[in-house]
Protein backbone atom coordinates (compact mmCIF):
# COMPACT_ATOMS: atom_id res chain seq x y z
CA UNK A 1 0.00 0.00 0.00
CA UNK A 2 2.67 2.56 -0.53
CA UNK A 3 3.86 2.88 3.03
CA UNK A 4 0.33 3.54 4.00
CA UNK A 5 -0.92 2.91 8.06
CA UNK A 6 -4.51 3.07 8.92
CA UNK A 7 -5.57 5.79 11.26
CA UNK A 8 -8.23 7.36 12.94
CA UNK A 9 -10.90 8.99 10.28
CA UNK A 10 -10.49 12.66 10.11
CA UNK A 11 -12.92 14.92 7.60
CA UNK A 12 -14.67 18.44 6.92
CA UNK A 13 -17.45 19.18 4.41
CA UNK A 14 -18.73 22.19 3.52
CA UNK A 15 -21.27 23.29 0.64
CA UNK A 16 -21.28 26.99 -1.05
CA UNK A 17 -23.57 29.16 -2.92
CA UNK A 18 -22.36 29.53 -6.47
CA UNK A 19 -22.23 33.10 -7.84
CA UNK A 20 -25.01 32.32 -10.62
CA UNK A 21 -27.13 31.92 -7.14
CA UNK A 22 -25.76 35.04 -5.92
CA UNK A 23 -26.43 36.74 -8.96
CA UNK A 24 -30.19 35.79 -9.32
CA UNK A 25 -31.34 36.17 -5.40
CA UNK A 26 -31.65 31.84 -5.14
CA UNK A 27 -30.48 29.89 -2.24
CA UNK A 28 -27.46 27.64 -2.18
CA UNK A 29 -29.39 24.24 -3.81
CA UNK A 30 -26.39 21.48 -2.42
CA UNK A 31 -26.34 19.73 0.65
CA UNK A 32 -23.63 17.33 2.64
CA UNK A 33 -23.52 15.87 5.80
CA UNK A 34 -20.21 13.76 7.25
CA UNK A 35 -20.86 11.35 10.47
CA UNK A 36 -18.76 8.40 12.08
CA UNK A 37 -21.43 6.04 13.92
CA UNK A 38 -20.51 3.21 15.66
CA UNK A 39 -21.82 -0.74 15.02
CA UNK A 40 -23.21 -2.65 17.12
CA UNK A 41 -19.04 -3.97 18.37
CA UNK A 42 -18.26 -0.29 19.04
CA UNK A 43 -16.48 0.10 15.46
CA UNK A 44 -16.66 3.32 13.24
CA UNK A 45 -18.64 3.54 10.27
CA UNK A 46 -17.99 6.67 8.04
CA UNK A 47 -21.16 7.79 6.69
CA UNK A 48 -20.88 10.82 3.63
CA UNK A 49 -23.63 11.58 1.83
CA UNK A 50 -24.19 15.05 -1.18
CA UNK A 51 -26.89 15.33 -2.97
CA UNK A 52 -26.99 18.96 -6.00
CA UNK A 53 -30.57 19.87 -6.46
CA UNK A 54 -31.73 20.70 -9.76
CA UNK A 55 -31.48 24.75 -10.44
CA UNK A 56 -34.59 24.68 -12.17
CA UNK A 57 -36.31 23.11 -9.79
CA UNK A 58 -37.60 25.80 -7.16
CA UNK A 59 -37.62 23.98 -4.16
CA UNK A 60 -34.73 21.73 -4.78
CA UNK A 61 -32.91 23.02 -1.94
CA UNK A 62 -35.33 21.47 0.31
CA UNK A 63 -35.07 18.20 -1.44
CA UNK A 64 -31.34 17.89 -1.01
CA UNK A 65 -31.13 18.87 2.45
CA UNK A 66 -34.07 16.18 3.04
CA UNK A 67 -32.16 13.67 1.06
CA UNK A 68 -29.01 13.87 3.28
CA UNK A 69 -30.79 13.86 6.40
CA UNK A 70 -32.95 11.32 5.79
CA UNK A 71 -30.05 9.15 4.71
CA UNK A 72 -28.36 9.64 7.90
CA UNK A 73 -31.39 9.17 10.55
CA UNK A 74 -31.20 5.48 7.85
CA UNK A 75 -27.66 4.64 8.59
CA UNK A 76 -28.97 5.58 12.17
CA UNK A 77 -31.63 3.59 13.14
CA UNK A 78 -29.85 0.40 11.26
CA UNK A 79 -26.91 0.39 13.23
CA UNK A 80 -29.22 1.02 16.30
CA UNK A 81 -31.06 -2.19 15.39
CA UNK A 82 -27.65 -4.00 15.65
CA UNK A 83 -27.26 -4.82 12.19
CA UNK A 84 -23.78 -3.66 10.07
CA UNK A 85 -22.84 -2.99 6.90
CA UNK A 86 -23.28 -6.18 5.33
CA UNK A 87 -27.17 -5.18 5.75
CA UNK A 88 -26.34 -2.15 3.36
CA UNK A 89 -27.41 -3.81 0.21
CA UNK A 90 -28.13 -2.38 -3.12
CA UNK A 91 -32.00 -4.20 -2.09
CA UNK A 92 -31.57 -1.45 0.91
CA UNK A 93 -30.89 1.35 -1.13
CA UNK A 94 -34.10 1.01 -3.39
CA UNK A 95 -36.35 -0.02 -0.65
CA UNK A 96 -34.97 3.33 1.23
CA UNK A 97 -35.23 5.66 -2.18
CA UNK A 98 -39.12 4.11 -2.18
CA UNK A 99 -39.69 5.95 1.13
CA UNK A 100 -37.57 8.85 0.54
CA UNK A 101 -39.66 9.33 -2.63
CA UNK A 102 -43.05 8.79 -0.17
CA UNK A 103 -41.97 11.53 1.68
CA UNK A 104 -41.27 14.01 -0.81
CA UNK A 105 -44.66 12.88 -2.46
CA UNK A 106 -46.30 14.31 0.74
CA UNK A 107 -44.50 17.89 0.94
CA UNK A 108 -45.59 17.97 -2.70
CA UNK A 109 -48.93 17.69 -1.88
CA UNK A 110 -48.41 20.08 1.10
CA UNK A 111 -46.83 22.82 -1.21
CA UNK A 112 -49.63 22.80 -3.87
CA UNK A 113 -46.29 21.10 -6.28
CA UNK A 114 -44.92 18.07 -7.67
CA UNK A 115 -41.96 15.58 -6.43
CA UNK A 116 -40.40 17.06 -9.56
CA UNK A 117 -40.12 20.65 -7.72
CA UNK A 118 -37.57 18.65 -4.85
CA UNK A 119 -35.23 17.45 -7.64
CA UNK A 120 -31.70 16.18 -6.16
CA UNK A 121 -28.60 14.27 -6.87
CA UNK A 122 -27.57 11.30 -4.39
CA UNK A 123 -24.03 10.13 -3.44
CA UNK A 124 -22.82 8.62 -0.61
CA UNK A 125 -20.12 6.65 1.13
CA UNK A 126 -20.17 3.98 3.89
CA UNK A 127 -16.73 2.72 5.03
CA UNK A 128 -16.12 0.69 7.50
CA UNK A 129 -13.31 -1.67 8.28
CA UNK A 130 -14.44 -4.30 6.50
CA UNK A 131 -16.16 -2.84 3.50
CA UNK A 132 -16.73 0.22 1.59
CA UNK A 133 -19.98 0.71 0.23
CA UNK A 134 -20.69 3.43 -2.90
CA UNK A 135 -23.96 4.67 -4.33
CA UNK A 136 -24.80 7.50 -6.89
CA UNK A 137 -27.86 8.50 -8.40
CA UNK A 138 -27.02 11.46 -10.75
CA UNK A 139 -23.90 13.44 -11.64
CA UNK A 140 -21.44 14.59 -9.04
CA UNK A 141 -18.61 12.03 -8.48
CA UNK A 142 -16.90 10.10 -5.43
CA UNK A 143 -13.24 9.65 -5.55
CA UNK A 144 -11.04 6.96 -3.46
CA UNK A 145 -7.81 6.67 -2.93
CA UNK A 146 -6.27 2.85 -2.24
CA UNK A 147 -2.33 4.11 -3.05
CA UNK A 148 0.03 7.05 -2.01
CA UNK A 149 -1.33 9.78 -3.48
CA UNK A 150 -3.57 8.31 -6.37
CA UNK A 151 -7.12 8.60 -6.76
CA UNK A 152 -9.59 6.90 -8.96
CA UNK A 153 -13.08 7.46 -9.50
CA UNK A 154 -15.85 4.94 -8.37
CA UNK A 155 -18.82 5.74 -10.84
CA UNK A 156 -18.11 8.19 -13.72
CA UNK A 157 -20.71 11.27 -13.67
CA UNK A 158 -24.27 10.08 -15.09
CA UNK A 159 -25.33 12.35 -17.65
CA UNK A 160 -28.71 12.56 -19.07
CA UNK A 161 -29.94 12.63 -22.93
CA UNK A 162 -28.94 16.34 -23.63
CA UNK A 163 -25.80 18.24 -22.22
CA UNK A 164 -25.92 19.45 -18.26
CA UNK A 165 -28.77 16.98 -17.74
CA UNK A 166 -29.45 14.36 -15.78
CA UNK A 167 -30.92 11.62 -12.91
CA UNK A 168 -32.73 12.52 -9.87
CA UNK A 169 -33.48 10.81 -6.97
CA UNK A 170 -37.31 12.20 -7.03
CA UNK A 171 -37.48 10.56 -10.55
CA UNK A 172 -40.18 8.02 -11.00
CA UNK A 173 -37.30 5.73 -12.91
CA UNK A 174 -34.64 6.86 -10.00
CA UNK A 175 -34.07 3.00 -9.10
CA UNK A 176 -33.01 1.96 -12.52
CA UNK A 177 -30.72 4.88 -12.47
CA UNK A 178 -29.33 3.74 -8.99
CA UNK A 179 -25.84 2.87 -9.40
CA UNK A 180 -24.33 0.99 -6.30
CA UNK A 181 -20.52 -1.05 -5.74
CA UNK A 182 -19.28 -2.75 -2.68
CA UNK A 183 -15.82 -3.22 -2.12
CA UNK A 184 -14.32 -5.66 0.24
CA UNK A 185 -10.23 -6.25 0.80
CA UNK A 186 -8.94 -3.21 -0.55
CA UNK A 187 -8.67 -0.82 2.51
CA UNK A 188 -9.97 2.29 1.33
CA UNK A 189 -7.65 5.50 2.79
CA UNK A 190 -9.43 8.34 1.46
CA UNK A 191 -12.70 9.70 -0.10
CA UNK A 192 -13.61 12.33 -1.80
CA UNK A 193 -17.46 13.46 -2.54
CA UNK A 194 -18.35 15.94 -4.83
CA UNK A 195 -21.03 17.77 -6.39
CA UNK A 196 -21.19 18.62 -10.35
CA UNK A 197 -19.76 22.28 -9.48
CA UNK A 198 -16.50 20.61 -9.33
CA UNK A 199 -16.56 18.56 -11.72
CA UNK A 200 -14.41 20.49 -14.07
CA UNK A 201 -11.40 20.66 -11.54
CA UNK A 202 -11.52 17.54 -10.29
CA UNK A 203 -11.68 15.33 -13.34
CA UNK A 204 -9.98 14.68 -16.64
CA UNK A 205 -12.70 14.29 -19.36
CA UNK A 206 -10.06 13.76 -22.07
CA UNK A 207 -8.77 10.54 -20.16
CA UNK A 208 -11.96 9.87 -17.87
CA UNK A 209 -9.85 10.00 -14.78
CA UNK A 210 -9.60 11.49 -11.47
CA UNK A 211 -7.04 14.56 -11.80
CA UNK A 212 -4.73 13.62 -8.56
CA UNK A 213 -2.99 16.86 -8.53
CA UNK A 214 -6.42 18.78 -7.16
CA UNK A 215 -6.74 16.50 -4.33
CA UNK A 216 -3.29 15.59 -2.94
CA UNK A 217 -3.26 19.53 -1.41
CA UNK A 218 -6.41 19.00 0.55
CA UNK A 219 -5.65 15.23 1.84
CA UNK A 220 -2.08 16.76 3.04
CA UNK A 221 -3.15 19.32 4.99
CA UNK A 222 -6.16 16.87 6.01
CA UNK A 223 -4.01 14.69 7.22
CA UNK A 224 -2.22 17.67 9.46
CA UNK A 225 -5.00 18.40 11.64
CA UNK A 226 -5.06 17.20 14.65
CA UNK A 227 -8.76 16.80 15.52
CA UNK A 228 -11.45 14.52 13.72
CA UNK A 229 -13.48 17.57 12.62
CA UNK A 230 -11.09 21.31 12.31
CA UNK A 231 -12.87 24.15 12.37
CA UNK A 232 -10.12 25.97 10.39
CA UNK A 233 -9.81 23.65 7.96
CA UNK A 234 -13.56 23.63 7.17
CA UNK A 235 -13.39 27.54 6.95
CA UNK A 236 -10.23 27.05 4.61
CA UNK A 237 -12.10 24.93 2.66
CA UNK A 238 -15.53 27.06 2.15
CA UNK A 239 -13.18 30.15 1.34
CA UNK A 240 -11.90 27.59 -1.55
CA UNK A 241 -15.02 27.01 -2.81
CA UNK A 242 -16.02 30.77 -2.99
CA UNK A 243 -12.99 31.53 -4.66
CA UNK A 244 -12.41 33.86 -7.65
CA UNK A 245 -10.07 31.10 -9.36
CA UNK A 246 -13.25 28.41 -8.53
CA UNK A 247 -15.79 30.89 -9.04
CA UNK A 248 -14.19 31.20 -13.16
CA UNK A 249 -14.53 27.92 -13.54
CA UNK A 250 -17.95 27.23 -12.60
CA UNK A 251 -20.77 29.18 -11.30
CA UNK A 252 -22.76 26.43 -9.31
CA UNK A 253 -22.94 25.82 -5.81
CA UNK A 254 -20.05 23.37 -5.02
CA UNK A 255 -20.28 20.88 -2.01
CA UNK A 256 -16.92 18.78 -1.37
CA UNK A 257 -16.58 16.35 1.22
CA UNK A 258 -12.68 14.87 2.22
CA UNK A 259 -12.18 12.26 4.32
CA UNK A 260 -8.94 10.85 5.38
CA UNK A 261 -7.79 7.49 7.93
CA UNK A 262 -4.38 7.48 6.45
CA UNK A 263 -1.23 7.80 9.03
CA UNK A 264 1.52 8.87 7.44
Amino acid sequence: MGGCVKASWKYAFASVKGTSHEKNGLPCQDASLCEILKDKNGQDILVAVVSDGAGSAQLSDQGSKLICALFMDEMKALLATGQGTEDVTEAFFKTWLNYFQKEIKVRAEISLGTPRDFACTFLCAIISNECEIFAQIGDGAIVVSNELDQYSWVFWPHQGEYENTTFFATDVKAEEWLQYERRKGVPCFEVALFSDGLQRLALHYQTQSAHSPFFRPFFSALRSQEQSVSDKYTQSLISFLGSPPVNERTDDDKTFILVTRRGD
